[in-house]
């Protein structure tokens, strides 16, 4: 078994979760959670390329 964190999965549940907030009328909270979502689909997207956004 291979210890790999599935980033996609988590940036669906974060997105779902910001969803959530936004509707039950918690914005701040919405924007917290959108933001992890995004830096999810980033590492994602990172971990299927292979590429890294912080290499110089």
């Amino acid at each position: 078994m291979t210890n790999t964190t599935d980033y996609a999965q988590r940036a669906v549940a974060y997105w779902a979760k910001s969803e959530r907030a936004y509707a039950e009328g918690d914005p701040r909270y919405g924007d917290e959670l959108a933001e992890l979502a995004a830096q999810c689909e980033q590492w994602a997207h990172e971990d299927l390329t292979g590429v890294r956004s912080d290499v110089a």
